[in-house]
């Protein structure tokens, strides 16, 4: 969304408060829609969920976060989270599968990144510092636009060989494959791993045992 509302400057602040995002939180943010066995697990079902993912990472401040959520309705400031996550998971499962993304993901991604904070100098105590405009009308875009920012940069660098989606359909969490190799496949071997591997053995021994019925019982014949 893009309005003519007044940008309101703020001074240069400590590396600490810079409000930046890194591809984890992004991560962490797709999948706050977790999924077990095909059944959703809503991460960030209540504002206070949502409210403190921001601002435990320090992407925002909860004031303004509270404020256009009382402005706004709690269910309709909710939705409006959601469906920013389910076009980022579109986008990123796009990015994986080498396919184009959704148009309405696309549009709703771009909406939202129009609210990333503008960066521009400003006059500092031994010369000039760095700022960053906060927009008053879009707290939560804003930080929702820094909460992208990392996946568009890996986008933008072509770094992205190893995002993956966990092999396993009843799960697909997202993630960055760190191993060695290059070549993992499951959120964590533990679980969806191990279960993939114990679904094999019996689909193996289950054939194995209908071969051995057939031919036992070609031999009666």
């Amino acid at each position: 969304m893009t309005t003519d509302t007044p940008l309101q400057i703020t001074p240069f602040e400590p590396m600490g408060h810079a409000h930046a995002a890194d591809l984890d939180a992004c991560l962490d943010f797709v999948n706050s829609l977790e999924f077990s066995d095909g059944r959703p697990e809503e991460h960030l079902p209540t504002v206070d969920d949502a409210v403190a993912y921001f601002t435990t990472r320090g992407l925002a401040h909860e004031g303004a976060l509270r404020a256009q959520a009382a402005a706004e309705g709690d269910a309709a400031w909710l939705d409006g989270l959601h469906s920013t996550r389910t076009a980022l998971r579109e986008v990123w499962d796009a990015q994986v599968e080498a396919r184009p993304p959704s148009q309405a993901a696309l549009d709703r991604v771009n909406d939202v990144l129009r609210q990333a904070p503008r960066i521009e100098l400003v006059p500092g105590l031994g010369g000039v510092g760095v700022g960053h405009r906060h927009t008053q009308d879009d707290p939560t875009g804003e930080a929702l636009a820094r909460v992208i920012d990392p996946l568009i940069e890996a986008i933008a660098a072509g770094t992205t060989d190893r995002f993956r989606i966990c092999a396993n359909d009843g799960c697909r969490w997202v993630f960055e494959d760190t191993s060695r190799g290059g070549r993992r496949r499951w959120c964590d071997m533990a679980s969806c791993g191990n279960r993939a591997k114990v679904r094999r053995y019996r689909s193996r021994h289950k054939d194995g045992d209908d071969d051995e019925a057939t031919t036992t019982a070609t031999a009666d014949a």
